[in-house]
């Protein structure tokens, strides 16, 4: 099989491609910081965004690629901030964001993980995978991104990131299936 190569800017990512699709799958992934800008559209979810990152990485580099998206949907906010994660990290900050949503009581949360492979003036191929949960009062945990600290995956009491301070494979597991969609994918088509 050829050397998957997934394009990422962020470590969490880079080290959840390396636990699932290296050491559990056994694939040979090669994990690049692109040096050029990946342009991510204005979508209403995380697969259109991964979709089109993928299918420009692989136009510009002339090969195959693997991008992902994360987004966090809240019930109480409409699906806001979706496919903003970022932005919403950037403007606002763990703290602000919490503080906004302090006063509301349907904290039902929903984590859509989305990883794009595509192969040069070819259509992506998008494997979607989504974690429920709830929205944590304050920040806790050391391990993770920005909703890492507040998310609380249904069946735990712990946030992604107090998880992730233990076990990041365990961590891993609460994002959904997307991961494990595409390395099976990729191990029955890519030779």
């Amino acid at each position: 099989m050829s050397k998957i190569v997934y394009l990422t800017t962020n470590k969490f990512k880079a080290r959840e491609a390396k636990i699932v699709l290296g050491d559990k799958y056994g694939l040979d992934i090669e994990i690049v910081d692109p040096d050029f800008e990946i342009y991510e559209i204005q979508a209403k979810t995380c697969a259109e965004v991964a979709a089109f990152s993928a299918k420009y990485a692989a136009n510009t580099l002339g090969k195959p690629c693997l991008k992902s998206d994360t987004g966090l949907y809240l019930e109480a906010l409409g699906g806001l901030p979706g496919p903003y994660n970022a932005y919403f990290d950037k403007q606002l900050g763990v703290e602000k964001f919490l503080n906004m949503i302090k006063d509301e009581t349907n904290r039902k949360a929903t984590i859509e993980h989305c990883f794009a492979f595509c192969e040069p003036n070819k259509e992506p191929i998008v494997f979607i995978g989504k974690g429920h949960g709830t929205i944590a009062k304050e920040a806790r945990g050391n391990d993770g991104r920005w909703h890492d600290f507040f998310f609380i995956p249904d069946g735990d009491t712990r946030t992604l990131a107090e998880i992730g301070d233990k076990d990041a494979a365990e961590k891993e597991s609460k994002y959904g299936d997307a991961i494990d969609q595409f390395a099976k994918w990729a191990k029955e088509n890519l030779d």
